[in-house]
């Protein structure tokens, strides 16, 4: 039942041969560029990348307007008449909404990837995704503690966006002074501008790592803090 109201058609069949095709940046992207480096990671920024915005779109559609709205209108209720435990409960409702997502995108990603031809770095793909499960994990933990969709929408999009805007500033910043001792406390923010620096000769492999552990143990403490919170929560 959880999986039907997320995917029912035309659902998949729309985002999946979507995402496929729209890795056709991938390509257009590394052939314009002479920094081949650039060109993949230039494909792979959410907002300029189709199958990274459809990705994220999809996760937060179920987040707030179905998890979000059964909450706000309490038909929440009705799941835990059926003989589920809560914890049971979210897990199904986080992998049909974070994590299915998050597959669809690996999965034609990968396979236009090796199709193209064009090598893509495993670091790029887990800056991906641990930037995509930080933000999905974030507009979770908001909609259980706000339980309205609106002001879940509002906040969601006020705190990623200044995450990744300011994050991306202050990294920029950095970079430009030539410090780059503090980017690694900064770079989780916005791994993608170190990304494209190290794509112009600039080593900054382990500021990245540092970035992605980073976003990965907010990441944790956000999916357990969401996963407290539902456990107890009133309906």
């Amino acid at each position: 039942m959880v999986y039907r109201e997320r995917y029912r058609e035309p659902t998949l069949e729309l985002v999946v041969p979507t995402m496929l095709v729209s890795n056709v940046f991938l390509v257009a992207f590394y052939e314009r560029f002479g920094f081949q480096l650039l060109g993949v990671v230039l494909a792979f920024v959410p907002l300029i990348s189709v199958s990274e915005t459809l990705a994220f779109s999809l996760g937060l559609r179920n987040l707030i307007f179905v998890t979000g709205e059964h909450l706000y209108d309490g038909s929440m209720i009705s799941f835990l008449t059926y003989p589920l435990r809560r914890e049971t409960l979210f897990f199904f409702i986080y992998i049909s909404d974070v994590v299915l997502p998050l597959l669809m995108w690996v999965f034609t990603t990968l396979t236009y990837s090796m199709l193209s031809g064009v090598e893509v770095p495993s670091l790029l793909y887990l800056t991906f995704v641990a930037g995509y499960l930080f933000s999905e994990n974030l507009v979770l933990l908001i909609i259980l503690l706000f339980r309205s969709p609106g002001v879940s929408t509002l906040l969601s999009l006020f705190l990623l966006g200044g995450i990744f805007v300011f994050g991306g500033a202050l990294n920029y910043y950095q970079l430009v002074q030539g410090d780059v001792t503090p980017l690694y406390l900064t770079s989780f923010l916005n791994p993608f501008v170190l990304w494209i620096a190290q794509s112009f000769g600039k080593d900054l492999t382990s500021e990245i790592v540092s970035g992605v552990v980073g976003e990965l143990a907010l990441t944790s403490l956000t999916f357990l803090i969401s996963f407290l919170r539902f456990r107890v929560m009133e309906v």
